[in-house]
């Protein structure tokens, strides 16, 4: 997640907070971590310290379930407030990732990236076992 998506994501959050009426500590302890964990979060940005360079936060996919929960609507209608992109929706799983087309033998089948990786070392393996090249 880039910086500016860090701080659109922390906006969002805080937007939909305020409109709920809840206050940092509330939402806080609903979801089980620091009010300074929570305005981290909020202001997309943790703070330089001890020589340590700031940068952009993460959450963790669970902890803005639990944000979404406690705020009364979904991980999407959070993530539609901020600016994502397709990357980042698609790390939130807010968006389903394409299937891979993969052409075998003349026929295309839809698979993910790790079964097109399996398919391609057993062909290279039949190839190398019957001395086909």
């Amino acid at each position: 997640m880039t910086p500016d998506e860090a701080r659109s994501l922390g906006h969002a959050i805080r937007a939909t907070r305020l409109e709920r009426g809840l206050s940092q500590l509330k939402l806080a302890v609903a979801i089980g971590v620091s009010g300074g964990q929570l305005s981290i979060w909020e202001r997309g940005r943790v703070p330089a310290a001890r020589g340590r360079d700031a940068y952009a936060p993460t959450i963790p996919r669970d902890q803005l379930e639990a944000i979404a929960a406690a705020l009364d609507c979904t991980v999407t209608a959070i993530a539609d407030r901020a600016a994502l992109s397709a990357t980042t929706r698609v790390l939130y799983g807010l968006e389903p990732l394409g299937p891979a087309r993969t052409l075998v033998a003349g026929q295309e089948y839809d698979l993910t990236d790790a079964e097109a990786d399996r398919v391609a070392d057993f062909i290279a393996g039949l190839i190398a076992g019957r001395n086909l090249r």
